[in-house]
Formats: C-alpha cells, sequence, structure tokens
C-alpha cells in the first residue's frame, strides 16, 4: 500500500504515519478521517477463511458445503470489526474453486485494498 510500519521513526510523525499506527493498533482515528482522502483506510478488507470444503458426501453423491468465513473491514473512523459471511460473498482469489471435488478445500487468510490511486491488490496467505 506505500506505507511501511517497520519504517525508521522520525521525530515528528506525519498525520498519516499517526493514523495508520492508531488503526494498525486497532483503535478508531483521534482525528476525522471521514473524507475521501482517507478511503485507502476504509478499503482495506481482511478474509479470514478458517475452513472451506466443497465435498461429495454420502452414497448419491451429493455435495457438502461447510465453512467458516470472516470478514474484517474498517469503519468510517478507522474502527475495525469482523462478521461472518458466506462463500457467495467471496472474491475469486479468495476462493478459486466452489466445485464439489475431493480434494476442494482451503485456509487461509487475505487482505485487499486500494492505493490512493484506486489500484486494487491483494495478498493470500495459507496456514
Amino acid at each position: 500500500m506505500g506505507v511501511s510500519m517497520n519504517a525508521p521513526q522520525q521525530s515528528n510523525p506525519s498525520p498519516v504515519q499517526t493514523i495508520l499506527a492508531q488503526v494498525s493498533e486497532g483503535r478508531g482515528a483521534e482525528i476525522d478521517i471521514s473524507g475521501f482522502e482517507f478511503d485507502f483506510v476504509r478499503s482495506i478488507r481482511v478474509w479470514d477463511v478458517r475452513h472451506y470444503s466443497h465435498r461429495e458426501r454420502g452414497r448419491d453423491d451429493d455435495c457438502s458445503e461447510q465453512y467458516y468465513i470472516r470478514l474484517g473491514s474498517y469503519g468510517q473512523q478507522g474502527e475495525f470489526g469482523w462478521r461472518q459471511t458466506n462463500p457467495e460473498t467471496a472474491p475469486i482469489w479468495v476462493l478459486p474453486s466452489r466445485r464439489c471435488s475431493s480434494s476442494n478445500w482451503r485456509r487461509g487468510v487475505g487482505v485487499e485494498w486500494e492505493d490512493h490511486e484506486g489500484n486494487h491488490g491483494y495478498e493470500w496467505v495459507v496456514y
């Protein structure tokens, strides 16, 4: 996203560095960040796929889709919250396939964002 949280600290941090530090610590921003210039904070979404599987079950080749998926996002003032969600809402990079097969399972966490120019990016980590 063009910002390093491990960058050397300046004696007088910029307002953006201060806001990002507050937001990354799970706190809302202590100043008003409701303007469009802070949309990059609100664009961050965290996909937590604790379990996803879509497999054949039983004698009739029925498919069973099981999952536990949460989506984390930032609010208007940088407050972070989780909500449970379902596979239909996940982008293709989170769940590349929802086909019923013996090997269709997924576990991991992903982060997506838009930078200040509107460019979309994401990272996925399997665990």
